[in-house]
């Protein structure tokens, strides 16, 4: 199936959900956009969808929250999850990250088999 990056976002935007977000906690907090929490499972679907790299970063003098996009093989970069940050965040130099990394932890798989099955119903 063909599918362009703007169908593809808007689809993701209308399959996340409480159970696909990394931490609840976010995804609780309704002053948050729904994105939040979302950016792994998000870069492996785009991924998916895509290829290139997954891209993997901390936020400047926060090192507990980190950041997931993606890079195409074009270079263009993509992130449909930017928005769960504030407009002067700043991250740490990024590096390129697996998705066997991306997926190591239990959490991350069950939430991108969720944000998955979601998509694919309304795609």
């Amino acid at each position: 199936m063909s599918i362009s990056l703007k169908q593809l976002e808007k689809a993701i935007k209308k399959s996340y959900c409480r159970e696909s977000c990394h931490y609840k906690f976010l995804w609780d907090d309704k002053s948050l956009p729904d994105s939040a929490g979302h950016c792994r499972v998000v870069s492996l679907i785009v991924n998916d969808y895509f290829g290139g790299d997954i891209l993997y970063s901390n936020v400047k003098g926060n090192p507990k929250w980190d950041h997931y996009w993606n890079r195409l093989d074009n270079g263009k970069e993509v992130d449909f999850t930017m928005d769960q940050f504030p407009k002067n965040v700043k991250f740490v130099k990024f590096k390129i990250i697996s998705r066997k990394d991306v997926l190591s932890s239990k959490r991350t798989q069950k939430g991108y088999r969720i944000l998955k099955k979601r998509l694919f119903k309304i795609l």
